[in-house]
This record gives structure tokens, sequence and C-alpha cells, in this order.
């Protein structure tokens, strides 16, 4: 379906443009095997096409954004909390656990020098640090790291450090939520027309939103 078609749609009949997605996790055209989930690809593009119709349409972008009553599910009220909602809820939560977050970071369960050095981690980052690590310089980097000094300056600056920074860095949290948010709920969109009926669908569904909350990250550094 191309981004053009998805634009120039009523919210009538891009409802039932969702009830066509959802038929394709019902097998459609009777066909005996599940057909397969979108790719992290796929939902790139329909996520773009449907933010760029939340913005475009009015009507469709205050259904998703402040609820409604027709469809199924039906939402009586915002599908996600609001950007400032989002973020003081963030910032709470971090103030209201810093001093459990000094306990965990002074009394770590697994040493960070010895994780950093592990092959599985260099492994993991290789693509994007590939030439610090050809050239040797980041285990190089970490063996210079004192990590009984690293617990002990955090320790003696406390848990005021963590919550401050937290604090002090809200309308950047708030500016990055507001853009998520939109995301997410262009993700709620196709998530929510995805049938739930026996278990296998209920773990396609799964499947399904995981793979949307990566395309949500792919899109956000610029993939398409």
């Amino acid at each position: 379906i191309r981004k053009e078609s998805i634009l120039s749609m009523s919210t009538e009949v891009f409802c039932d443009l969702i009830g066509a997605v959802r038929l394709h996790w019902r097998h459609i055209m009777a066909v005996s095997e599940p057909l397969p989930l979108l790719s992290v690809v796929e939902l790139i593009g329909l996520i773009g096409a449907v933010r760029e119709k939340m913005d475009t349409d009015e009507e469709f972008g205050q259904e998703l954004r402040e609820g409604h009553t027709s469809g199924n599910p039906m939402i009586l009220g915002p599908r996600l909390p609001t950007a400032e909602d989002w973020a003081t809820a963030q910032v709470k939560g971090a103030t209201d656990n810093a001093n459990k977050w000094l306990t965990n970071t002074i009394r770590p369960k697994k040493n960070f020098k010895e994780e950093a050095l592990r092959g599985t981690t260099i492994a993991r980052y290789k693509e994007s640090m590939q030439r610090v690590i050809n050239e040797g310089t980041w285990e190089g980097g970490m063996a210079l790291v004192d990590e009984s000094e690293t617990i002990a300056t955090i320790e003696r600056m406390g848990s005021t450090v963590y919550t401050k920074g937290i604090t002090d860095r809200k309308p950047k949290i708030r500016r990055v939520i507001a853009a998520l948010r939109e995301d997410r709920l262009a993700v709620c969109a196709v998530i929510d027309a995805m049938p739930v009926s026996t278990d296998a669908e209920r773990e396609d569904k799964m499947i399904q939103n995981k793979r949307a909350l990566q395309a949500i990250g792919r899109r956000r550094r610029g993939a398409s």
C-alpha cells in the first residue's frame, strides 16, 4: 500500500484498512499456513505513513491521541500519557529510587570492567566501534580503568548527584518522549488491529510489537 494512498484515506477508510491488516494475520485467502509477520523494515514504512496521517488528518490524529469510542478495542481515554505526564513520571521514578541506584551501583552484581572486556561485549559493539577495536584502543583504554576508584567516587558523591542529573534533564526527556509518543501511538494503531483469539495469534502480536519497537528505534536514527 502506497503512503500517498494512506494519507488520502478518510478515518473510516483507514479503519477498514486496519481491518484488512487484521485479516493478514487471519490467513487471508483461506491459506492453511500463517502469512509472515511484517519485517522491521516494512514496519518502519508503515509507522512513517501512519505518523504522517496523524499529522495531516486532524480527526484521525485526535482519535489516536485522545481516545475514541469506535472500533475494537474501544479507547475511552488517551492511549498513552501526555509527554509532560510521561516525563514527570520518569523523573519521579528515578528520583524516588535514587538511594536504590546508589546501593546497586556501589555493590554491582557484576564487575563492569570485566564485563566491558568480555568478547561478547566487544562483539555487540563491533560494528559501531570497529576502528577502535582494530586499533586495540578499546582494550587499552579499559585496562587503565580503576574500578574501585570509580565506585568510591560514586559513593562519595551520593545519590543526590543522580537525582539532580535526572531532574536537570527533564526538558530533554520531555522533548524526546513527545516525539517517541507519536511513534508509539502509530504502533498502537497497527498492533491493536491484530487478532488475539488464539495462543498463536497472541504470540504473533508480541513478536510484531517487539519488531515495531525496533522499527521505532531505527526510524528515529534515520533508517528507512
